[in-house]
């Protein structure tokens, strides 16, 4: 006997989704339950690389990863995050599903590059004056 979930009756969208209502939008985000409705926010790099901000410095200054991630955590719980960063500046990006997020994408950035001066991190400066952010909904990246 197969272990799961049998459907009894209703459709994907009116099952799981949690608080948001019923939704069939195509690349709509659909939470099965671990949060509130959630959201997916995309972090883009214009000058400055993330890889090399995955941790702390020698000095103990935070990394750009750790800075941006204690930001978005003012107003949202972070469920999950990604740092893909990318073969130049221009393909870094930080990915971060969040629950309980009083963000918009535009809030989120707007307070970013109100917050910090124009470089943030421990090791390369990442620019945060022209960051952009963006609420693409959870697409995995590729490789």
């Amino acid at each position: 006997m197969p272990i799961g979930v049998t459907k009894v009756n209703g459709d994907t969208a009116g099952v799981n989704n949690v608080d948001a209502g019923r939704s069939f939008a195509n690349a709509s985000v659909v939470n099965t339950g671990i949060a509130s409705p959630i959201q997916a926010f995309n972090i883009q790099i214009v000058a400055g690389n993330l890889a090399a901000e995955l941790s702390r410095g020698t000095d103990g200054t935070a990394g750009a990863v750790e800075t941006l991630l204690n930001h978005v955590s003012l107003n949202a719980s972070i469920i999950a995050y990604q740092v893909d960063g990318g073969a130049t500046a221009a393909n870094t990006q930080l990915s971060v599903i969040v629950g309980r997020s009083s963000w918009t994408a535009l809030s989120l950035q707007q307070s970013i590059r109100a917050s910090f001066a124009a470089n943030i991190g421990s090791k390369t400066p990442v620019t945060t004056t022209s960051l952009e952010v963006r609420n693409v909904g959870i697409k995995l990246a590729a490789s």
